[in-house]
């Protein structure tokens, strides 16, 4: 990904919600990185303690006592965050001061229908925030979430998504875009200056499920052991503490099952209650109690945030293992 970023002259400022680990963040800013984008105050913190200089809060702050967070972290490092629309900039306006403004993008919204202001609102928005003499915007960012529905063309969504921060950009703004399924797609379009993917440095069954990747190019797992065995199903130890609930992330209908198991493809994570996971297929007449089963999850980045511990493997080796310091909120 960093190549591909490289070779399009396009900034690297890749999402740490997917791995939360400051060792992994660590490697994407030895890659070429230019700083690292979070979701959380508290994957701002760890990312400011493991020696990142330049930070991107990519959601929105709101409550008084997580803009104070704030402003103490933005001391430490470059740290910027996005505005939804003038309301919010507003809103934030009187926290910050002309010696010390709040520095910002403006959050577009290109077509999820989650946050953001639609394109053709940028020129009156930036605008009206321009007079708030206590916020600085410095671009303009989108998400194209709605690649993971699989229900467009990665292409398609690609082009949505540019369009939203190149139609209405001033020269002087960052052109800022990520997702992970559209990313490959957006580095051939000209004008885009920051690509922000997450999933990446895992991909997942969703993935696999869009085309993006092979499972061989998939890296983390969920090793999972077989309880119970009865005449149409067998129980595992990984349920929906484990593996999450995701089923089809932003409403992907195609995935069966709660991941994709590795031994083997036929069997289904059918349900999950929170400890145990039910699988069925009559494959699994093939299993006895105590075997292991390698399991892709559906959406990586929500199960690592589930676990204290990612255990890092050379082949078979244990190489390392990373504290996942940035979980929670």
């Amino acid at each position: 990904m960093a190549d591909l970023a490289s070779e399009a002259n396009i900034d690297m400022r890749p999402h740490c919600k997917s791995h939360k680990t400051v060792e992994i963040a660590k490697q994407q800013i030895r890659f070429g990185a230019s700083g690292i984008t979070a979701s959380t105050l508290k994957e701002v913190e760890m990312l400011i303690k493991g020696g990142i200089k330049s930070i991107t809060l990519a959601y929105p702050l709101i409550g008084e006592d997580k803009i104070n967070k704030y402003l103490e972290l933005a001391k430490k490092v470059d740290l910027r965050t996005i505005v939804l629309d003038f309301e919010h900039a507003k809103y934030l306006s009187s926290y910050f001061n002309r010696k010390n403004p709040l520095i910002a993008y403006v959050k577009v919204d290109c077509g999820l229908k989650r946050l953001g202001i639609q394109p053709e609102a940028i020129e009156g928005t930036i605008e009206n925030i321009s007079e708030l003499n206590n916020i600085i915007i410095i671009g303009l960012l989108t998400h194209g979430g709605q690649s993971y529905s699989g229900k467009a063309s990665l292409k398609e969504v690609a082009e949505i998504e540019a369009s939203s921060v190149l139609s209405h950009k001033l020269p002087s703004l960052i052109a800022s875009c990520g997702s992970t399924p559209t990313a490959k797609e957006l580095v051939k379009i000209k004008g885009l200056d920051e690509l922000r993917p997450g999933n990446y440095v895992f991909y997942d069954n969703t993935m696999i499920n869009l085309g993006v990747c092979n499972i061989d190019d998939c890296a983390l797992y969920v090793k999972s052991t077989v309880l119970a065995i009865y005449s149409d199903y067998m129980v595992i130890d990984a349920g929906s503490k484990s593996l999450s609930s995701d089923k089809g992330v932003h409403g992907n209908d195609n995935i069966k099952g709660f991941g994709l198991i590795l031994e083997d493809q036929k069997l289904i994570i059918d349900r999950l209650s929170e400890e145990h996971g039910i699988v069925i297929g009559q494959e699994i007449i093939n299993y006895k109690v105590g075997d292991i089963l390698t399991i892709i999850p559906n959406h990586a980045c929500s199960i690592v945030n589930l676990f204290d511990n990612i255990y890092v493997f050379d082949g078979n080796k244990l190489f390392d293992s990373y504290k996942i310091k940035g979980r929670g909120h």
